[in-house]
């Protein structure tokens, strides 16, 4: 347990089982999340990377809010070390930890998710949000720009136009609108989120952490390829190492027997 301490007090972390389960706990911020905030966030993600026994992540939040976006105090007082420092960052570190883990992450939102609390789920694997649920960069009302891939993201999974929505004219999506567009994969009513997403992410961690780990490999390979002959090439490798394992086959002679 000690390599999950946290040292924020604002996170908490719980293994439960094989799912390690993360919360933001500032709910009178609304969350906004500050430098240790990061370095325990990062913490945690390369801990579930690290730990063979942790086959999923869950990231969720306390209150209303599930993260107003970066604290405005840590940005008002960058300095000229901060921006030399850039993609190193604690912000961008946690992303990129976040993007590292071969394991599959589950994002749960209610309420408004305002910056990186909205440029974090384009590296979760799966967004569960309430009906309640907002989405909104802010960035370019902070005269800012897009951070964590959003720019390259965005657009490619919810297209131009409405990644134009969010980061250029500054609009804010509904959880409807999120949905529809591809943005998250469930949304549900705001009092069944933290049951439906519990339930989402013990669903992942019974699946065979092999098959996942590479499955989201190659999903990371073939994102905004062309490359369609080598993405199946890299396919058919997995598969047939895959097939001819054991676990797989302890699957497939246990369904055997059960049709016999």
């Amino acid at each position: 347990m000690s390599a999950l301490e946290m040292q924020s007090g604002h996170v908490r972390v719980q293994v439960e089982q094989s799912l390690l389960h993360v919360t933001l706990d500032r709910a009178d911020k609304r969350n906004a999340l500050t430098r240790v905030m990061y370095e325990d966030l990062t913490r945690a993600a390369e801990h579930a990377g690290s730990d063979d026994e942790i086959h999923a992540l869950l990231i969720d939040a306390e209150g209303d809010m599930f993260c107003a976006g970066n604290d405005i105090a840590d940005f008002a007082g960058a300095t000229e070390e901060t921006r030399e420092a850039g993609s190193a960052g604690p912000a961008l570190t946690f992303i990129r930890s976040l993007m590292a883990l071969d394991k599959p992450i589950v994002i749960a939102v209610q309420g408004q998710a305002t910056g990186i609390g909205t440029t974090m789920l384009l590296h979760a694997d799966l967004v569960i949000a309430a009906d309640n649920a907002r989405f909104f960069t802010a960035f370019i009302d902070l005269a800012l720009v897009p951070e964590a891939g959003s720019s390259l993201l965005l657009p490619a999974i919810i297209g131009r136009q409405n990644a134009a929505r969010l980061l250029l004219a500054g609009d804010a999506l509904t959880a409807e609108e999120a949905l529809r567009m591809g943005l998250i994969a469930y949304c549900v009513p705001t009092d069944t989120l933290a049951e439906q997403a519990m339930t989402l992410a013990e669903k992942l961690c019974a699946k065979s952490p092999t098959s996942m780990r590479y499955t989201k490999q190659l999903m990371r390979t073939g994102m905004g390829s062309d490359d369609l002959s080598g993405q199946i090439d890299r396919e058919a490798e997995r598969f047939g190492e895959r097939l001819f394992s054991d676990e797989v086959r302890a699957i497939m002679n246990k369904f055997l027997k059960r049709k016999g």
